[in-house]
């Protein structure tokens, strides 16, 4: 088989990538007036869960699709988790910067950040999945991350690896710009899809057994 022919595996795989990087563009577009970061979080993964399987068709017509249909209830989801991490993340600097047992607070702050970074991994997988209210959403990421631990990690890992980067080398961060604009985001979905996969396959044949 040629090298580029359309079924040859290297097309496939620049076809995938060229997938991935128009779904980030879109993604970040639809990000821009921050509100609807929770919508385009939903849609994205909505997309990313399909990909490699036999629903894939029409990605960017389900992407709007998701976003249109989970819009309200991302949003508040997004703000739910939003307002807590960015207390928090100015609850550590502030912290950071003192001495004595006040610092100490710093590290309570990291552990909290962790555990929202865990949540946050899973509301918006679980949003493009399922249907369900907003606390429901809720509880339910909060018992999937303790119960698959080493998969929230994972994935809290992949979500905040630009931030990190940001606070701890800010220079490689701005030379890496153009992967977050490319490519960062949906290929950072697709990833954790395949980690979620397996987490959300047994909820979903039971949604899909009931009559």
């Amino acid at each position: 088989m040629s090298l580029f022919s359309l079924d040859s595996k290297f097309m496939q795989a620049l076809s995938r990538i060229a997938d991935l990087i128009g779904l980030n563009l879109i993604f970040l577009v639809t990000c821009i007036p921050i509100f609807t970061i929770g919508a385009a979080s939903s849609a994205l993964y909505s997309v990313a869960f399909r990909m490699g399987t036999e629903q894939e068709d029409g990605l960017f017509r389900r992407y709007f699709r998701s976003f249109r249909e989970n819009f309200r209830q991302a949003a508040a989801l997004f703000l739910l988790l939003f307002l807590p991490i960015l207390l928090l993340l100015f609850a550590f600097f502030f912290y950071a910067a003192l001495d004595g047992v006040a610092h100490g607070l710093s590290y309570v702050c990291v552990v909290l950040l962790v555990a929202m970074a865990m949540i946050y991994g899973y509301v918006f997988p679980l949003q493009s999945q399922f249907q369900n209210t907003v606390k429901q959403t809720l509880k339910n990421a909060l018992l999937l991350s303790i119960a698959y631990l080493p998969r929230s990690i994972a994935v809290a890992a992949i979500n905040v690896l630009p931030w990190v980067l940001f606070y701890y080398a800010t220079l490689f961060f701005f030379q890496m710009g153009v992967v977050w604009i490319l490519l960062y985001f949906s290929a950072a979905a697709y990833i954790n899809a395949q980690i979620l996969r397996k987490v959300f396959a047994p909820y979903q044949d039971a949604k899909e057994e009931t009559p």
